[in-house]
């Protein structure tokens, strides 16, 4: 097993042909967590297979974290803030990837604080299979689920309602009038949705080798046990239906989604030899910022993520903007802000430069997006370099047009983590942009 860190050192790795292969089928088939990047590079190979780069034997991870399957050898891939730290507690650093993905919107796990807090499994894969085995146990222990499941079933005495369609082609026609084909809805705890979970279970247990895993897994199985074993597909998934009422049973599918997804390059059935999870940090920074002011700022602010309904150029309507996030004050509308999150890690001098590790770039864009918006306050948000965060730094761009006209750039840092006092951070953060928001 090997853990390494993003745009880290490189490392050596057995069978790094089918790895790169097995990647590239990934990519293609987007078999990965996030649903779609865009263009990423010119670079064919590249293109084909983000995920880590390869120099023979060896290899070196992109701007993805989590883990990936191959065969016996597993890879597990953290976050560059840490590797800034020379943090080693991996159980920390998985604490502090579950505690973000609390924010996300656009990956829903089967997520519960409490138990990575008491939980000391410190390999990815075993984490996530403890979650889903977790919220596979409570829900169906708690809530089994019945179900209305339509029947097709050949009787000689009529039930529910008589298909004639099928009754002339199948019993009529042969002189087979006592075979009356029938179709009725019992109430069934042998259901589509728990054949689902079943079959998911059963994924699963084949690949842990954590024995609390296993156990939750197999009490699960028990309970399903006057369940059919059948193999399902994502499509199976997608066109099951279930009330809103089965709330719990809605996300569980969704996590079913996910399992089944990863097994379709399998070798076989109940087979994960070869699985992934991967996603890209940019995304997760920013998606977890998006949540945290959408959970703890939406009394004063609306909050837009990825607003997109403007271009930069009217005549013609090209260079379409699309701002991180967008706030548009409650209490005054002609207040609007546009945030920027970079999931950048400045040098810990930065400080001492006049450009305060600002990228000349990023600050055109945001100068322009500004001024089209007619918006006079920007903020560009970046992970903290240390336990202590630096003072925001402010750009002031006044207008060649106007001289009274100025926006004011605000480059900061936000907590994004904390070894020393992890289970504050929810809080410093909300007193962090509290000041300014």
């Amino acid at each position: 097993m090997s853990y390494i860190f993003e745009y880290g050192a490189w490392v050596s790795v057995d069978g790094e042909t089918k790895l790169k292969q097995s990647l590239k089928d990934i990519w293609e088939q987007q078999l990965f967590a996030f649903d779609k990047v865009d263009e990423m590079s010119n670079d064919v190979e590249f293109h084909y297979q983000p995920f880590l780069k390869f120099d023979g034997a060896k290899i070196r991870a992109n701007n993805f974290v989590g883990f990936i399957q191959n065969g016996d050898e597993l890879i597990e891939i953290y976050p560059k803030v840490f590797r800034e730290q020379n943090c080693t507690d991996k159980s920390l650093m998985l604490r502090h990837v579950f505690f973000w993905f609390k924010y996300c919107r656009k990956w829903r796990f089967p997520f519960n604080q409490a138990n990575l807090d008491n939980d000391e499994i410190d390999k990815f894969p075993e984490l996530i299979i403890h979650l889903i085995a977790n919220q596979i146990f409570d829900i169906i222990s708690s809530q089994p689920f019945m179900q209305y499941q339509s029947v097709e079933e050949t009787l000689t005495m009529p039930k529910g309602s008589v298909n004639f369609n099928r009754y002339v082609n199948r019993s009529i026609v042969k002189g087979k009038y006592h075979q009356i084909e029938c179709d009725y809805e019992p109430f069934l705890f042998d259901n589509r949705v728990n054949r689902i979970i079943k079959y998911c279970a059963r994924i699963l247990m084949e690949q842990s080798q954590f024995k609390e895993n296993i156990y939750l897994l197999q009490e699960s199985l028990n309970i399903l046990d006057e369940v059919s074993d059948v193999e399902c597909s994502v499509a199976d998934i997608i066109s099951t239906s279930l009330n809103s009422f089965y709330q719990d049973y809605v996300l569980l599918m969704d996590t079913c989604k996910l399992v089944v997804n990863h097994q379709l390059y399998s070798n076989g059935n109940y087979d994960l030899s070869q699985w992934c999870l991967l996603f890209p940090m940019e995304y997760i920074f920013e998606d977890f910022v998006a949540g945290f002011f959408e959970k703890h700022f939406s009394e004063k602010w609306i909050v837009h993520y990825q607003k997109s309904d403007e271009y930069l150029s009217n005549e013609p309507k090209v260079f379409n903007m699309q701002h991180d996030i967008f706030l548009t004050s409650k209490v005054d509308s002609n207040r609007r802000i546009i945030i920027d999150t970079k999931y950048k890690i400045r040098n810990r001098s930065f400080k001492n430069e006049n450009k305060k590790g600002i990228a000349q770039a990023d600050l055109y864009q945001m100068v322009s997006y500004a001024y089209k918006r007619g918006c006079n306050e920007v903020f560009m948000l970046y992970p903290n370099v240390s336990e202590n965060l630096n003072e925001p730094d402010i750009f002031r761009i006044n207008s060649g047009f106007n001289g009274d006209d100025t926006i004011n750039v605000t480059a900061m840092e936000v907590p994004f983590w904390s070894i020393e006092n992890f289970t504050l951070l929810d809080e410093k953060l909300k007193v962090c942009l509290k000041k300014y928001f």
